[in-house]
């Protein structure tokens, strides 16, 4: 018997349901995965190709060294690079949404899968495209608002007009320094700090500091000269015979800036003679050849310490100064800091910074009078404080207006081209192998014999080459006359 078997149409597979939202979103995460799942592989490779490629690039650059890529990126004209691949790459991802998101799939090998009016968008697939479209277009605007800020700050840290330096220190612009940085000897880096608050006509380089930083040992030290101090050495005898500048060294600068012919008869029309004599003064007095120099504003210092969130600096007692009316206090007068670790705004930071004629009540009731060495101590700490803050803020949120405050508050002479290894420093400033001093009394320095009169600090040079030695591990040679040598003054 032959049994017949009926033989039935197999059935119709199920359609696959498309969302044009889903491909406008996969395209949004990468241009061409929303092509690729309606149906159009080779499109969608060809709208992910130019980003994968420079998602490729940038990878490679950071198994390079976050380092590299940032010495790359601070070069001239690296940002504009910057600036138009981002507009590009905006561009191509806005058509790779709409596309996805508009166009009608092809999906001819799916039996029944567009079904009739597919090519018609709900309101809610096209509010899902512009909703995409719009955010793409706001996370592009926003790297290239933060390309431009870069930009513009580090024309202003680097390559910074006349406007941005302190009248007493000049022009900069002609003087370029020779000076390039290998990467592996010892830096040192000459930090001014000036304070023109109310009231003050003049702007004395109150801050003399010199971060020196051995990246080979990974190891740095912060030392302060206070603004008192006198008789320091100089690099001739052409103003003064014996070789020593009598007055206190916050106004050598602008002593020297105000008759530059007699004090800088070498350098051309319009180079810095105050920066270059302080330069050379620092250099010698701590037995260091100073490498760069670096301006900071320290009323510019409040709006960086605004600008990321504030910073966390600590007291072992109350610091107040009835009398204290400092350039954000907005005529107030008097300030009070309490004991511990608080987290202080820019205006209370800098009152930090700044204090030298208050007191500090221990927990046991001492008091201690402050003064210019004390506010030196803490003029380091508010500077680490900020270093270590900015270190760890998030840069996504805050890079713009952290920028801005930057650009508004230091300024170097750093070529733009070696911007990158002033970056790659900032890590062992910030580390806790940091050694700081302040060469100040007791011990660097003595008392003025007449402070009533002539308040004028006293340098003790024996015991500041005795720590300069010991900062550089004993085995470097202390450069200059007055620490290099026994010599009574400079060579005639």
């Amino acid at each position: 018997m032959v049994s017949h078997m009926t033989h039935m149409p197999p059935a119709p597979r199920a359609a696959r349901r498309f969302s044009a939202a889903l491909a406008a979103a996969l395209s949004f995460v990468l241009p061409g995965l929303g092509q690729a799942y309606a149906g159009r592989p080779r499109l969608g490779l060809l709208f992910a190709a130019p980003v994968l490629v420079l998602i490729g690039m940038i990878g490679g650059a950071l198994v390079m060294g976050t380092d590299e890529l940032l010495r790359a990126l601070v070069l001239p004209g690296a940002l504009a690079v910057v600036f138009g691949l981002n507009l590009g790459i905006m561009v191509w991802r806005l058509i790779a949404i709409g596309h996805a998101g508009l166009a009608t799939p092809a999906r001819q090998h799916e039996a029944h899968a567009v079904p009739a009016g597919a090519g018609a968008r709900s309101p809610v697939t096209l509010g899902v495209v512009v909703l995409l479209l719009l955010t793409t277009v706001a996370m592009h605007l926003w790297v290239a608002g933060t390309a431009v800020a870069a930009e513009d700050a580090l024309a202003r840290i680097f390559t910074p007009p006349d406007e941005y330096l302190p009248p007493t220190l000049g022009h900069l612009d002609p003087v370029t320094p020779e000076y390039r940085w290998d990467g592996t000897e010892r830096v040192n880096i000459l930090l001014i700090g000036y304070d023109a608050g109310p009231g003050r006509i003049d702007e004395l380089t109150d801050t003399i500091m010199v971060v020196s930083i051995d990246p080979l040992t990974r190891t740095a030290a912060m030392i302060s000269i206070p603004r008192d101090t006198g008789y320091a050495p100089l690099p001739d005898r052409r103003v003064y015979a014996d070789g020593v500048f009598p007055r206190r060294i916050n106004e050598l600068a602008s002593d020297a800036n105000a008759d530059s012919a007699l004090w800088c008869p070498e350098l051309a029309e319009g180079e810095d003679c105050g920066l270059h004599v302080l330069r050379q003064t620092v250099g010698l007095y701590l037995g260091l050849e100073i490498h760069h120099v670096g301006w900071v504003d320290l009323l510019g210092f409040a709006a960086l310490v605004d600008a990321i969130g504030g910073i966390q600096l600590c007291l072992p007692g109350v610091l107040a100064d009835p009398a204290y009316g400092g350039p954000t206090w907005e005529g107030q007068r008097g300030v009070v800091l309490e004991a511990g670790c608080h987290d202080y705004d820019g205006a209370h930071a800098l009152a930090y910074a700044r204090i030298r004629m208050g007191t500090l009540t221990l927990p046991d009731g001492t008091v201690e009078t402050q003064d210019d060495f004390l506010r030196a101590a803490r003029q380091q700490e508010f500077l680490l404080a900020v270093q270590q803050k900015v270190a760890a803020t998030n840069l996504l949120i805050s890079l713009p207006g952290l920028l801005s405050a930057v650009s508004e508050t230091v300024t170097t002479d750093f070529p733009r081209t070696q911007a990158g290894d002033l970056a790659s420093l900032a890590p062992l400033i910030a580390s806790g192998d940091i050694e700081r001093v302040v060469l100040g009394w007791p011990g660097y320095v003595d008392l003025p014999v007449d402070p009533q009169n002539f308040y004028l600090l006293i340098p003790l040079r024996e015991a500041v080459r005795d720590e300069m030695t010991r900062l550089l591990g004993g085995e470097a040679e202390l450069a200059g006359w007055y620490l290099g040598s026994s010599a009574a003054g400079p060579p005639s």
